[in-house]
């Protein structure tokens, strides 16, 4: 299933995924984003075994893994060639950032 956002909910997600209007659900899976991106190697069968007790299989762990994992080799290949986000979506981030702020 599929969820649209607002620009709103996506403002107070990117200033803060924690006390954004999201499920609980999604926040296990960002949190786990979020460890996975910064210290893979720490991640514990616990950290899996709590993804599983929202509903999550095997499948859905690994994908997120996969989606985490090509999102961070992507970003070090911009970062390291010194490549620049396309204009729209810099404008898109900038306008999210303006709405966050009001």
């Amino acid at each position: 299933m599929r969820v649209q956002l607002t620009d709103e909910q996506i403002a107070a997600f990117t200033k803060d995924f924690r006390t954004a209007d999201i499920d609980e659900t999604t926040k296990a899976i960002l949190e786990f984003a979020v460890k996975v991106t910064k210290s893979a190697a720490t991640v514990t069968p616990s950290d899996l075994e709590h993804l599983r007790s929202y509903g999550l299989t095997d499948e859905a762990l690994f994908a997120i893994v996969e989606v985490v994992g090509f999102f961070c080799y992507v970003n070090r290949i911009a970062d390291a060639f010194g490549i620049e986000l396309d204009a729209f979506l810099e404008e898109r981030r900038e306008s999210l950032h303006l709405a966050s702020e009001n």
